[in-house]
């Protein structure tokens, strides 16, 4: 990915993978890290579906399609892409999955599903192991409408009307990810009508202004629960999904659970803040004493952190990040936000990632904190200091955390001399064939060195 040189040499000439960093304390009788080199990076010699129960790959699946489906159908086919007896929402097909008693696949044909159709605002999860599938192309969920009605209001602003609505996008103005830009709140309607780039909500009307005509250009997050799942605590594959919203983060995992999460080229993006200072994270799993692998996935635009993992007393959860991104954490009066963050006894492998930072709510791009051990390899950590209080930070490694950064660039723009490409705080950091861009900022007895 960054070609800095990473690995060693054999005999014969051929470049040998790096090897685990020795105290990481990754379990690799159970999570095997079968490294091999890509056009680009790194990637893992495995197959995600191999981690989770293979009687998901066996059980019956439940199709869903939105166009011509229907609730009341059974979801059943006669093989696999058989959408003629479809359900038409999400939650529909993990009811009737659960209700065969066994592990079972979700086959969601492509097409744009919103607001309740996941897991009905947060009240309908599987109990069983269980595959959410895109098929066809990709799934797109959003916890608000898919082309809200706007009519002219005053100039160039708009207005329409919908209850409960947090976070305002335009869609139409993407970053090379396809991540959207968010409209700043207006302290009134008059500075709204006033201030392109801006919304403002007046109860249940909610007026924008782009400077244009915002129809088919604007995304509206509402304040429901998209893909939330407080217990469900069994095996849970994704795959081809793109989510947006969710009061509780756009994918949320919380139950205490011996079981593997994965989750492959799918996207997590515009978690809400329903309660201001309660802002929640993009992509969050909890309590999972297991593997969490994520591969070719990106979180962005979280309300609070993008990727953010807790044991929360139950330990064991060991994090796979292959291939991954994150941007623009922090939203609302969420502080201290970041792009990728490991808290408790977490281990962590990171390969081939990109952390861009540039949130303006404080944090670090990188947050690993108390006793994780944390491997970055062939990473590119970057923090932005674009409102120039000279305090932005790639890394911080904090309490008894100990990272490795190998073959990776962790840089902090920004003219100001206390930017920070590592940053200590009582944390151990070791790297090797590491490219920094900004100070090694040390304190609390932590330490920076080579390895």
């Amino acid at each position: 990915m960054l070609g800095v040189g990473l690995g060693l040499t054999a005999s014969g000439g051929a470049q040998l993978p790096p090897q685990l960093p020795q105290g990481l304390g990754w379990d690799e009788a159970r999570f095997p890290l079968p490294l091999q080199r890509a056009a680009e990076g790194y990637r893992l010699d495995m197959d995600p579906r191999s981690l989770i129960d293979p009687a998901v790959w066996s059980g019956p699946a439940i199709h869903v399609d939105i166009g011509s489906g229907d609730d009341g159908n059974s979801g059943l086919g006669a093989q696999d892409g058989d959408f003629s007896a479809a359900k038409r929402t999400i939650h529909a097909a993990f009811t009737a999955g659960n209700a065969t008693g066994g592990a079972y696949r979700v086959l969601v044909k492509s097409g744009f599903y919103k607001e309740n159709h996941f897991t009905a605002n947060g009240t309908v999860e599987p109990d069983q192991p269980v595959a959410v599938l895109a098929w066809g192309g990709r799934v797109h969920y959003r916890t608000g409408p898919e082309n809200p009605a706007f009519v002219p209001d005053q100039g160039t602003a708009y207005v329409t009307t919908l209850s409960a609505v947090l976070r305002v996008f335009r869609t139409d103005a993407a970053d090379a990810r396809g991540r959207y830009q968010e409209l700043s709140a207006a302290a009134d309607l008059a500075a709204c009508r006033a201030t392109a780039g801006t919304f403002f909500k007046d109860g249940s009307n909610i007026h924008v202004n782009i400077g244009i005509d915002p129809n088919g250009r604007i995304a509206l997050i509402r304040s429901l629960h998209g893909a939330r799942f407080l217990t469900h605590a069994n095996d849970f594959y994704l795959e081809g999904f793109d989510i947006e919203g969710g009061i509780s983060g756009a994918f949320h995992m919380d139950a205490a659970a011996a079981r593997n999460v994965v989750c492959v080229g799918s996207s997590f993006r515009y978690s809400a803040h329903g309660t201001p200072g309660s802002e929640q994270d993009a992509f969050r799993v909890l309590r999972t004493s297991g593997l969490v692998w994520a591969r070719d996935c990106d979180a962005a635009g979280g309300a609070k952190d993008n990727w953010n993992f807790h044991e929360n007393g139950n330990p064991g959860m060991h994090v796979l990040m292959e291939r991954c991104r994150g941007a623009r954490p922090g939203a609302g009066l969420a502080s201290s936000c970041n792009d990728f963050t490991t808290h408790d006894g977490v281990r962590a492998a990171v390969i081939s990632c990109e952390f861009e930072g540039g949130g303006s709510h404080g944090g670090s791009s990188v947050h690993c904190i108390e006793t994780t051990r944390t491997w970055f390899l062939d990473c590119r950590i970057q923090a932005d200091d674009s409102d120039g209080d000279g305090q932005a930070a790639a890394l911080t490694c904090s309490n008894d955390a100990i990272v490795w950064i190998e073959g990776s660039q962790a840089q902090a723009h920004g003219a100001a001399q206390e930017n920070a490409a590592v940053r200590a705080n009582g944390g151990t950091v070791f790297l090797r064939r590491t490219i920094t861009a900004g100070s090694r900022a040390i304190s609390g007895g932590g330490t920076v060195s080579s390895y």
